[in-house]
Protein backbone atom coordinates (compact mmCIF):
# COMPACT_ATOMS: atom_id res chain seq x y z
CA UNK A 1 0.00 0.00 0.00
CA UNK A 2 2.71 2.14 -0.10
CA UNK A 3 2.35 3.55 -3.85
CA UNK A 4 -1.09 4.67 -2.44
CA UNK A 5 0.10 7.07 0.40
CA UNK A 6 1.19 10.55 -0.36
CA UNK A 7 -1.87 11.00 -2.88
CA UNK A 8 -3.40 14.25 -3.94
CA UNK A 9 -5.81 16.24 -5.73
CA UNK A 10 -5.99 18.16 -9.31
CA UNK A 11 -8.97 19.76 -10.75
CA UNK A 12 -10.43 20.24 -13.86
CA UNK A 13 -12.93 22.82 -14.57
CA UNK A 14 -15.84 22.01 -17.17
CA UNK A 15 -17.50 25.42 -19.08
CA UNK A 16 -20.55 26.08 -21.01
CA UNK A 17 -19.74 26.67 -24.44
CA UNK A 18 -21.96 29.56 -24.81
CA UNK A 19 -20.95 30.69 -21.49
CA UNK A 20 -16.66 30.08 -20.79
CA UNK A 21 -16.65 32.06 -17.92
CA UNK A 22 -19.10 30.00 -16.11
CA UNK A 23 -18.16 26.78 -14.95
CA UNK A 24 -20.51 23.40 -14.98
CA UNK A 25 -18.28 21.80 -12.30
CA UNK A 26 -15.10 20.23 -11.60
CA UNK A 27 -13.98 16.75 -12.18
CA UNK A 28 -11.37 15.30 -9.58
CA UNK A 29 -8.08 13.77 -10.69
CA UNK A 30 -5.65 11.88 -8.84
CA UNK A 31 -1.87 12.47 -8.84
CA UNK A 32 0.87 11.11 -7.02
CA UNK A 33 3.85 12.49 -6.35
CA UNK A 34 5.68 9.88 -7.61
CA UNK A 35 4.37 10.27 -11.22
CA UNK A 36 2.41 6.87 -10.37
CA UNK A 37 -0.43 7.73 -12.89
CA UNK A 38 -4.07 7.00 -11.92
CA UNK A 39 -4.18 3.61 -13.41
CA UNK A 40 -1.39 2.51 -11.21
CA UNK A 41 -2.95 3.51 -8.31
CA UNK A 42 -5.98 1.77 -9.13
CA UNK A 43 -4.18 -1.29 -10.38
CA UNK A 44 -2.29 -1.56 -6.95
CA UNK A 45 -5.66 -1.02 -4.40
CA UNK A 46 -7.10 -3.43 -6.79
CA UNK A 47 -3.85 -5.83 -6.13
CA UNK A 48 -4.45 -5.24 -2.04
CA UNK A 49 -8.23 -5.67 -1.79
CA UNK A 50 -9.01 -2.10 -0.98
CA UNK A 51 -11.03 -0.51 -4.20
CA UNK A 52 -13.50 0.53 -1.37
CA UNK A 53 -11.78 1.99 1.20
CA UNK A 54 -9.22 3.84 -1.79
CA UNK A 55 -12.53 4.79 -3.35
CA UNK A 56 -13.99 6.55 -0.22
CA UNK A 57 -10.46 8.17 0.65
CA UNK A 58 -10.39 9.96 -2.53
CA UNK A 59 -14.16 10.62 -2.32
CA UNK A 60 -13.31 12.02 1.14
CA UNK A 61 -10.47 14.26 -0.13
CA UNK A 62 -12.22 15.67 -3.20
CA UNK A 63 -15.41 16.56 -0.81
CA UNK A 64 -13.30 18.40 1.81
CA UNK A 65 -11.64 20.60 -0.70
CA UNK A 66 -14.27 21.18 -3.60
CA UNK A 67 -17.62 21.04 -1.66
CA UNK A 68 -16.64 22.59 1.43
CA UNK A 69 -14.52 25.02 0.28
CA UNK A 70 -16.82 26.70 -2.58
CA UNK A 71 -20.37 26.51 -3.89
CA UNK A 72 -19.18 24.33 -6.76
CA UNK A 73 -20.06 20.47 -8.32
CA UNK A 74 -17.74 17.72 -7.94
CA UNK A 75 -17.01 15.76 -10.64
CA UNK A 76 -16.06 12.35 -9.42
CA UNK A 77 -14.89 8.98 -11.07
CA UNK A 78 -15.97 6.11 -10.16
CA UNK A 79 -14.53 2.04 -10.47
CA UNK A 80 -16.77 -0.20 -12.06
CA UNK A 81 -16.69 -1.88 -8.80
CA UNK A 82 -18.11 1.35 -6.84
CA UNK A 83 -20.72 1.62 -9.07
CA UNK A 84 -21.83 -1.96 -8.87
CA UNK A 85 -21.78 -2.36 -5.62
CA UNK A 86 -25.23 -1.91 -4.35
CA UNK A 87 -23.64 -1.46 -1.04
CA UNK A 88 -21.66 1.54 -1.74
CA UNK A 89 -24.39 4.40 -2.81
CA UNK A 90 -25.37 4.83 0.44
CA UNK A 91 -21.75 4.89 2.46
CA UNK A 92 -20.47 7.61 -0.30
CA UNK A 93 -23.93 9.54 0.54
CA UNK A 94 -23.69 9.16 4.37
CA UNK A 95 -19.95 10.72 3.68
CA UNK A 96 -20.81 13.29 1.68
CA UNK A 97 -23.70 14.39 4.37
CA UNK A 98 -20.98 14.23 7.00
CA UNK A 99 -18.82 17.12 5.30
CA UNK A 100 -21.96 19.02 5.19
CA UNK A 101 -22.66 19.10 1.76
CA UNK A 102 -25.17 17.46 -0.24
CA UNK A 103 -25.31 14.60 -2.66
CA UNK A 104 -26.89 16.56 -5.52
CA UNK A 105 -23.88 18.21 -5.68
CA UNK A 106 -21.80 15.55 -6.82
CA UNK A 107 -22.24 14.26 -9.86
CA UNK A 108 -20.39 10.54 -10.07
CA UNK A 109 -19.03 9.28 -13.76
CA UNK A 110 -18.83 5.93 -15.13
CA UNK A 111 -16.77 5.31 -18.02
CA UNK A 112 -18.91 3.69 -21.11
CA UNK A 113 -15.89 1.12 -20.92
CA UNK A 114 -16.62 0.12 -17.56
CA UNK A 115 -20.31 -0.65 -18.62
CA UNK A 116 -21.20 -4.95 -18.97
CA UNK A 117 -25.02 -4.80 -19.63
CA UNK A 118 -28.02 -2.55 -20.02
CA UNK A 119 -29.60 -4.33 -17.27
CA UNK A 120 -26.59 -3.90 -15.08
CA UNK A 121 -26.25 -0.72 -15.44
CA UNK A 122 -29.61 0.72 -14.98
CA UNK A 123 -30.03 -1.63 -11.87
CA UNK A 124 -26.71 -0.27 -10.40
CA UNK A 125 -27.65 3.62 -12.19
CA UNK A 126 -31.13 3.61 -10.08
CA UNK A 127 -28.97 2.82 -6.43
CA UNK A 128 -27.07 6.08 -7.37
CA UNK A 129 -30.21 8.41 -8.27
CA UNK A 130 -32.14 7.26 -6.00
CA UNK A 131 -29.50 8.86 -3.20
CA UNK A 132 -29.46 12.13 -4.94
CA UNK A 133 -25.80 11.76 -6.87
CA UNK A 134 -26.28 12.93 -10.42
CA UNK A 135 -24.74 11.08 -13.35
CA UNK A 136 -22.94 11.22 -15.98
CA UNK A 137 -21.45 8.54 -18.71
CA UNK A 138 -17.77 8.93 -19.29
CA UNK A 139 -15.81 8.31 -22.38
CA UNK A 140 -18.66 7.95 -24.76
CA UNK A 141 -17.78 6.92 -28.04
CA UNK A 142 -14.11 5.53 -27.16
CA UNK A 143 -15.48 2.23 -28.04
CA UNK A 144 -18.97 1.79 -28.68
CA UNK A 145 -21.18 4.55 -28.58
CA UNK A 146 -23.77 2.48 -27.14
CA UNK A 147 -26.55 4.60 -27.31
CA UNK A 148 -29.12 1.98 -25.30
CA UNK A 149 -27.15 3.72 -22.62
CA UNK A 150 -28.00 7.15 -23.50
CA UNK A 151 -32.10 6.33 -24.16
CA UNK A 152 -32.86 3.66 -21.71
CA UNK A 153 -30.55 5.13 -18.55
CA UNK A 154 -31.72 8.12 -16.23
CA UNK A 155 -28.34 9.99 -17.30
CA UNK A 156 -27.65 13.67 -16.40
CA UNK A 157 -24.57 14.04 -18.50
CA UNK A 158 -23.12 11.88 -21.56
CA UNK A 159 -19.15 13.06 -21.76
CA UNK A 160 -18.19 12.49 -25.80
CA UNK A 161 -14.68 11.11 -26.09
CA UNK A 162 -11.35 12.94 -26.95
CA UNK A 163 -11.09 11.37 -29.86
CA UNK A 164 -14.33 12.57 -31.39
CA UNK A 165 -13.14 15.84 -30.35
CA UNK A 166 -9.93 16.31 -31.44
CA UNK A 167 -9.38 18.08 -34.85
CA UNK A 168 -12.72 18.96 -35.35
CA UNK A 169 -12.51 21.90 -36.73
CA UNK A 170 -10.62 20.42 -39.34
CA UNK A 171 -12.72 17.40 -40.71
CA UNK A 172 -16.04 17.17 -42.30
CA UNK A 173 -16.45 13.84 -41.23
CA UNK A 174 -16.23 14.02 -37.61
CA UNK A 175 -18.06 17.24 -37.51
CA UNK A 176 -21.07 15.48 -39.12
CA UNK A 177 -20.54 12.73 -36.66
CA UNK A 178 -20.38 14.76 -33.59
CA UNK A 179 -23.16 17.12 -34.50
CA UNK A 180 -25.48 13.71 -34.48
CA UNK A 181 -24.26 12.95 -31.14
CA UNK A 182 -24.82 16.16 -29.54
CA UNK A 183 -28.61 16.16 -31.11
CA UNK A 184 -28.91 12.69 -29.48
CA UNK A 185 -28.02 12.87 -26.47
CA UNK A 186 -29.62 16.23 -25.96
CA UNK A 187 -32.74 14.63 -27.48
CA UNK A 188 -32.82 12.01 -25.01
CA UNK A 189 -32.56 14.73 -22.16
CA UNK A 190 -29.15 14.02 -21.25
CA UNK A 191 -26.65 17.05 -21.20
CA UNK A 192 -23.69 17.06 -23.91
CA UNK A 193 -19.64 17.80 -22.31
CA UNK A 194 -16.71 17.14 -25.25
CA UNK A 195 -14.05 16.32 -23.79
CA UNK A 196 -10.51 17.01 -25.03
CA UNK A 197 -10.59 20.27 -26.54
CA UNK A 198 -7.50 21.76 -26.63
CA UNK A 199 -7.04 23.44 -29.93
CA UNK A 200 -7.68 26.71 -30.23
CA UNK A 201 -9.04 25.89 -33.85
CA UNK A 202 -11.10 23.10 -32.62
CA UNK A 203 -12.66 25.92 -29.85
CA UNK A 204 -13.43 28.10 -32.51
CA UNK A 205 -15.51 25.94 -34.58
CA UNK A 206 -17.48 24.84 -31.36
CA UNK A 207 -18.41 28.15 -30.65
CA UNK A 208 -19.73 28.49 -33.98
CA UNK A 209 -22.29 25.74 -33.80
CA UNK A 210 -24.18 27.47 -31.27
CA UNK A 211 -24.31 24.20 -29.22
CA UNK A 212 -25.58 24.16 -25.82
CA UNK A 213 -22.97 21.62 -24.20
CA UNK A 214 -19.95 21.67 -21.78
CA UNK A 215 -16.60 21.79 -22.69
CA UNK A 216 -13.88 20.33 -21.05
CA UNK A 217 -10.01 20.50 -22.00
CA UNK A 218 -6.45 22.52 -21.97
CA UNK A 219 -7.82 25.10 -24.01
CA UNK A 220 -9.70 26.30 -21.76
CA UNK A 221 -8.23 25.54 -18.03
CA UNK A 222 -5.69 22.52 -17.31
CA UNK A 223 -5.67 20.70 -14.16
CA UNK A 224 -4.84 21.90 -11.07
CA UNK A 225 -4.97 22.22 -7.09
CA UNK A 226 -8.46 23.64 -6.65
CA UNK A 227 -7.39 26.86 -4.47
CA UNK A 228 -6.54 28.03 -8.09
CA UNK A 229 -9.99 28.18 -9.18
CA UNK A 230 -10.84 29.90 -6.57
CA UNK A 231 -10.78 33.28 -4.74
Amino acid sequence: MIMLDGFYMHYQPIFYLQDPAQAIGYEALLRHPAGWSPFDLLREARRAGAIPVWELRVLERAVEEVLAASSSTLFFNLTPEAFADMAFPLRAARLVESRGATTARVCVEISEQGVYTLKEFVRSLQEWVDRGFFIALDDFGMQRANLDLVLSAHLDYVKIDRALVEGVACDRQKQKLLAGLVEGIAGSGAYPILEGVEKEEDMAWLAETGWDVGIQGFVMARPSAFSNFVS
